[in-house]
């Protein structure tokens, strides 16, 4: 597949990704639904569409979920994942949070998992790959980074989102090279869905110089494993397969 084409196709389906939340969004919007738990039923709804669509896509494509891959064993680079998860609680948990609520979050975030790193970590990440190793690194999580920009249509700050964008781009980077060293995807799914529930569980009306704080934080650990993701890489001369 010529370079240009695989491009293409990978700007395609980050327009897929964003095109099932924002179609969730709207519908929200338009039904002026306000109550926490409706809002993560139909963004989880949304997204299972979401992901059933993409099965579809996966199907029509030249590759085939055995390629994109579930299986391999956890590494010690779940450790600092742990930590990095853990941050997000001194900031205090979301008080506002029901029970009833925190299992339509759920719902919403495992299918969020399951969809974007399909998509960022999977399909598009094997296209990238026929140019090289390295391009489906970067290109997926550059690629990733830009999906969260559209913060900014919420109505976030831009210094929090810009903040949030280059979180996104570590967290990519990283869950790229994860895929890259076990040739599977559960992993990442998990600590996607994870991440977006430890999200929502905090206290995300924390002062906003406490929040860019332990995103601070964040950053630096990821930025330091993917250093250290990349070495092992390197070492196992992955990209000269």
């Amino acid at each position: 597949m010529k370079p240009m084409t695989i491009i293409r196709k990978s700007v395609l389906l980050l327009l897929f990704s964003l095109i099932i939340p924002t179609s969730a969004g709207v519908y929200i919007s338009i039904k002026e639904v306000t109550d926490p738990m409706n809002i993560y039923i139909i963004n989880g709804l949304a997204m299972l569409a979401g992901c059933l669509l993409l099965l579809f896509i996966i199907q029509k494509s030249r590759f085939h979920l055995k390629e994109i891959g579930f299986r391999g064993s956890l590494g010690m680079w779940v450790i600092p994942i742990l930590f990095i998860e853990t941050i997000p609680f001194i900031a205090g948990l979301n008080k506002d949070l029901s029970l009833p609520s925190f299992t339509a979050l759920c719902f919403f975030m495992v299918f969020v998992g399951i969809f974007e790193e399909g998509i960022f970590r999977g399909i598009l990440f094997r296209y990238l790959k026929q140019i090289n190793l390295s391009t489906a690194i970067w290109g997926s999580a550059v690629l990733f980074s830009l999906g969260h920009a559209a913060n900014l249509l919420s109505g976030k700050s831009l210094t929090l989102t810009v903040a949030q964008i280059i979180f996104a781009f570590l967290f990519g980077l990283v869950a790229a090279e994860i895929v890259a060293l076990t040739n599977s995807l559960q992993w990442v799914i998990i600590w996607h869905a994870v991440h977006n529930i430890v999200d929502q569980m905090t206290n995300g009306q924390a002062p906003m110089a406490m929040q860019m704080l332990l995103l601070l934080i964040q950053c630096v650990i990821l930025l330091v494993l993917a250093l250290e993701l990349w070495r092992r890489l390197r070492m196992k001369k992955v990209f000269d397969r």
